[in-house]
């Protein structure tokens, strides 16, 4: 859960996203751009389960 409101890019849509703080990020290629941990209430983001494949980005 988010502890402060973060600015991320969507990784299907690539547009912009404002996730509130309180937010549940469920998502791991979401999680992944949140890299300051004063963001996360737990100070830890969510990791990606075995077997979860991340989205492939525009560079892939």
């Amino acid at each position: 859960m988010l502890s402060a409101t973060v600015h991320v890019i969507d990784p299907v849509e690539h547009v912009p996203l404002v996730l509130p703080a309180g937010t549940e990020v469920t998502d791991p290629s979401i999680a992944e751009q949140i890299t300051n941990p004063r963001c996360w209430r737990n100070t830890q983001p969510p990791t990606t389960p075995k077997g979860t494949r991340k989205a492939k980005s525009a560079t892939d």
